[in-house]
């Protein structure tokens, strides 16, 4: 029974590359590392942790409300882009907004998006309808990446997303106004996620938000 045990095995590495995000990270996206190859996502230590922080929050709240206090060379940037990718193009109707502190933070973090995407295998990716520098829409699926820059002027105010990656927040100029503004694009509904990170920058907004956070007080 060769046959029903290829099925058994096909059924079950479908399933586990839609619930299980290490699974799919090892068996689906590419990296490019500091020299070599393009080689496959494998998880890291501090990637597990906190791939466990937001599932335990997920099963708790039914959303995803994360701040990341992160060190350098951790991948913590990486991590969140394949758990995103992940759910972007498996949910129909999904829009991820990828906010950076400059153009260039911004383009490299989607940069390593399309790089998921163009090593993907034929079958898991979505039709895509259209794809530039600030957007990537999988027009079938109804689902897609907005890509912005963060900026005083209201970020994100004429946007909609579920999900939002929020990238080296303590770089950015009056952090409590762009917060506001970016909060109200993502509806306080289960399924939505906001994780918001960054490497420190002093005694600044962020370190404050952060620490308040940390203590419970915020869980916005």
């Amino acid at each position: 029974m060769e046959w029903l045990e290829n099925v058994l095995a096909d059924g079950q590495h479908a399933i586990k590359l839609r619930g299980d995000l290490e699974y799919f990270a090892a068996h689906t996206l590419k990296l490019r590392p500091k020299a070599g190859p393009l080689e496959h996502f494998k998880f890291n230590f501090a990637q597990l942790k906190l791939h466990q922080i937001a599932e335990e929050q997920r099963q708790k709240t039914g959303r995803v409300r994360l701040i990341v206090l992160k060190a350098r060379q951790m991948g913590v940037s990486t991590y969140v882009a394949a758990h995103l990718f992940q759910r972007t193009i498996s949910s129909p109707g999904l829009r991820t907004f990828i906010l950076g502190h400059t153009r260039q933070a911004s383009s490299n973090l989607f940069q390593i998006v399309k790089r998921f995407y163009d090593h993907a295998p034929e079958d898991l990716k979505p039709s895509v309808g259209a794809s530039n520098a600030e957007e990537l829409i999988f027009d079938k699926l109804d689902s897609g990446y907005l890509v912005s820059v963060a900026h005083i002027e209201g970020t994100g105010r004429s946007a909609t997303a579920q999900l939002l990656h929020a990238s080296e927040a303590a770089f950015w100029d009056n952090l409590p106004l762009q917060l506001a503004s970016l909060m109200q694009t993502v509806p306080d509904l289960p399924g939505t996620e906001v994780i918001i990170e960054s490497t420190a920058n002093g005694y600044n907004d962020f370190h404050t938000l952060w620490r308040k956070v940390e203590a419970g007080e915020n869980d916005s």
